[in-house]
């Protein structure tokens, strides 16, 4: 029997330790984004036998409702069966989503009979700390040039870090830089409002989290911002990245990209950065893409009815 509930930021340490556990990497396993996404796609969890376990049930998108891949160190066999169980309980069919390739291979073996597809706008765009710390190649010649253009525009730059900074005032800074975005979109979306809230409710909660970020200023005001936080060890998750109007223009997102990396990676030990998926969003997929992904996290979820339990 799992006693489903709704995550709470003082769950924050025994779901970093479980996620840690299990060294996953896709955005989903992020213990922040569980917290944060709770309401957006009524996200429920429940830690026991040493697993997190995940239930979405809040969202029409396509291989977005169901249950993902328990996470920790144990039998994981026996923790299928607690899901089989579980949704038997609650009389709906068993659905498993985001799984990686591993996992479902996992789930096949046994669950025998089950069906599984993917949609590519659940893949993790995930790219090695190296790779966006240096930007080298041909290929990162454009990102380079930006990151340069914004240097000469605006030489005084200078970029702060979360790391000893004084929360409240960094967290302000965020917050504007946010605001300030939020201003200049000609459309609000339902989406913006809803990240608005999550990005607000970051800043207030960024201790007991356990945030990182970064926000850049130039012309004595901040005109970038980005939020990450740890999956497991190595792993990292961009959350939010802001910059808005000549500043972004100029450069400001390639900015904040290449110098937050370099501070994952020489301070944080990254190896890899997860920027997650563009939930099929052709504007943020020539974004991420931009990028040159080192690798696409595809993400599986099991079809129809067939096998289910």
């Amino acid at each position: 029997m799992i006693d489903w509930r709704t995550p709470t930021s003082n769950d924050i340490g025994e779901m970093k330790r479980l996620a840690g556990a299990s060294g996953a990497g896709g955005s989903d396993a992020c213990p922040v984004n569980i917290i944060l996404l709770r309401e957006k796609y009524n996200i429920r969890i429940a830690m026991q036998d040493g697993f997190l376990f995940r239930l979405y049930t809040g969202t029409r998108i396509p291989g977005r409702n169901g249950v993902p891949f328990p996470l920790g160190s144990g039998d994981i066999h026996a923790a299928l069966d607690t899901l089989a169980a579980s949704a038997k309980e609650r009389n709906v069919p068993l659905r498993f989503i985001f799984l990686t390739e591993e996992q479902r291979d996992i789930v096949a073996e046994h669950f025998p009979g089950m069906e599984f597809g993917t949609d590519e706008g659940n893949s993790d765009y995930t790219y090695t700390a190296e790779h966006l710390a240096e930007l080298r190649g041909k290929e990162n010649e454009k990102k380079r040039n930006r990151v340069n253009r914004f240097m000469r525009e605006y030489p005084d730059m200078e970029i702060r870090f979360s790391d000893g900074q004084n929360p409240t005032f960094f967290t302000r800074d965020m917050i504007s830089v946010e605001e300030r975005w939020f201003e200049g979109q000609a459309e609000r979306v339902d989406s913006a409002f809803v990240e608005r809230v999550e990005i607000y409710e970051a800043c207030r909660d960024w201790d007991r989290l356990g945030l990182l970020g970064a926000v850049v200023y130039a012309d004595n005001v901040p005109v970038a911002m980005t939020i990450a936080s740890e999956i497991s060890p190595g792993n990292f998750d961009i959350h939010f990245e802001k910059s808005y109007g000549d500043y972004a223009q100029a450069g400001g997102f390639a900015v904040i990209n290449q110098l937050f990396a370099r501070h994952l990676r020489d301070d944080h030990g990254a190896l890899w950065i997860n920027r997650e998926e563009d939930i099929g969003l052709e504007g943020l997929r020539r974004a991420k893409m931009a990028y040159r992904p080192d690798k696409m996290l595809v993400k599986y979820h099991t079809e129809g009815e067939h096998g289910l339990c």
